[in-house]
């Protein structure tokens, strides 16, 4: 037997005896070793390395794995080809581990671990698992917002826009292909003068309609944790009057303070802050002009009340403007 065919026969011995259950973590922990020449013990928990050109049952294993979780749409041949490699560096990505190709021990540990596909992100949700999808949007310029792993109305429309621009389908959520696509995509969108202008009206559009809205309601009782026209809290007010301008704002005063952003002037349409029972932004109105808002007090609802009012000047925090309003 040639030198050649006695290493492929090695190495695809050593692949199958590799290859126990890659369904479970069983993978990861088995205690499974091959005997050398020199009489050695050789841990291949995860230790074992599976990368291009390998080719066995553990192979087979992970194809079948990734196939599970949609990212491998090849034939399941026991083979580590181009395909494999690909949809293991798309799980990599997924999963924020090194993106090499290669089913190392981290890589090898994450597939052993997961029942199902990519965890679906959905608007409404705070969590870490967020950061690393706006910090890309905001990187090829859809997103404005901070990174702070809130799912919140910036991330949706950046996710929507994002998908349209892509040729996805547009569910506004961070779906697998949607993260897919995401991490792989190193193309920048250009801004166009169009795009500028249309926001232009539409701010002033917003504007005008967020005013009104918020001047229709004024009498509506004040209610702790209300929402709807029959009883408001001073964010729940400021939220039902900017969706009802097609705006989408978070729910607490201290998130709307989060999501917005400074500017050196006031105007019309903006978010005034105040600093009322606890430290920090506590309460918040909508700036009509000519030094009032109108926003909902405990005493008298929804009303119109003066900024050089001693009690609101003294706890006046600043202005803040929503993004794209």
């Amino acid at each position: 037997m040639s030198i050649a065919s006695s290493a492929k026969e090695a190495f695809v011995i050593s692949s199958v005896a590799a290859g126990i259950m890659l369904s479970g973590p069983s993978l990861v922990k088995a205690g499974v070793s091959v005997e050398q020449n020199d009489h050695k013990h050789v841990s291949i928990e995860t230790s074992q390395t599976i990368r291009y050109g390998h080719i066995g049952q553990i192979v087979e294993n992970v194809q079948t794995k990734l196939t599970n979780l949609t990212l491998y749409k090849g034939s399941i041949d026991a083979v580590y080809g181009k395909q494999t490699e690909e949809a293991v560096k798309q799980f990599q990505r997924l999963h924020h581990l090194k993106v090499d190709g290669i089913v190392g021990k981290e890589t090898l540990t994450k597939l052993t671990t997961l029942n199902s596909s990519a965890k679906e992100l959905v608007y409404g949700i705070q969590s870490e698992e967020v950061k690393p999808f706006q910090q890309q949007l905001k990187t090829l310029n859809y997103y404005e917002g901070q990174i702070d792993g809130i799912f919140g109305p910036l991330t949706l429309k950046a996710v929507k826009e994002y998908q349209e621009k892509n040729n996805l389908h547009v569910t506004g959520k961070i779906n697998t292909p949607t993260q897919i696509h995401l991490l792989s995509n190193r193309n920048k969108k250009g801004k166009t003068l169009k795009s500028v202008k249309v926001k232009a009206i539409q701010t002033t559009e917003v504007k005008s309609s967020v005013t009104s809205i918020a001047k229709s309601l004024i009498g509506t009782n004040y209610v702790w944790g209300g929402t709807s026209p029959s009883g408001f809290d001073c964010s729940g007010f400021i939220k039902y009057v900017y969706e009802k301008a097609n705006i989408l704002l978070p729910r607490t005063v201290n998130e709307i303070w989060n999501y917005s952003k400074d500017v050196q002037k006031v105007g019309v349409g903006d978010i005034v802050f105040f600093e009322t029972y606890k430290p920090g932004p506590s309460h918040a109105g909508i700036y009509l002009g000519n030094g009032q808002f109108i926003h909902t007090s405990s005493s008298k609802g929804v009303t119109i009340s003066d900024l050089s009012n001693s009690y609101w000047n003294a706890r006046y925090l600043g202005a803040k403007r929503i993004p794209n309003s």
